[in-house]
């Protein structure tokens, strides 16, 4: 009995932590979608990548909007907290680039989000391309 109450105590404070790192410095390369899509640029390429609602809040269904170079192929998608394990959530795009996902709240009031893509160009050359945002913003 002793040992299962240790095991609970032990995951509580795991779970109540897990959304709380200390995040004194705000960082300034996080995607802003309020500002439009967000970019960025690999090989002389660029990656953009838009997200409605603008302040990506948690719980609620967000569009995803992907451009990339027409001889690229797009093999894997997937979002995960940055500085946290939230869990991994794969991301599905459509031919066209478009996309819908949900993640969950977090206690902590600087949650950032990672899409992780990886690409292949025409020469076979693997790329892999994050996008920053931080959720309800």
């Amino acid at each position: 009995m002793s040992r299962n109450l240790a095991v609970l105590a032990l995951f509580s404070v795991v779970g109540l932590t897990a959304c709380n790192a200390d995040n004194t410095e705000k960082q300034t390369n996080l995607c802003d979608f309020s500002q439009g899509s967000c970019q960025q640029k690999i090989m002389g390429e660029s990656v953009s990548l838009s997200l409605f609602p603008k302040n990506a809040p948690a719980e609620t269904p967000l569009n995803l909007s992907l451009a990339f170079p027409d001889d690229w192929t797009l093999n894997s998608a997937q979002v995960s907290g940055r500085d946290m394990f939230m869990g991994i959530i794969p991301v599905k795009f459509s031919t066209d680039g478009k996309a819908e996902l949900i993640y969950g709240s977090c206690a902590s009031d600087y949650m950032v989000w990672r899409l992780d893509l990886r690409f292949e160009d025409a020469s076979g050359k693997m790329h892999i391309v994050d996008f920053d945002w931080l959720a309800d913003h």
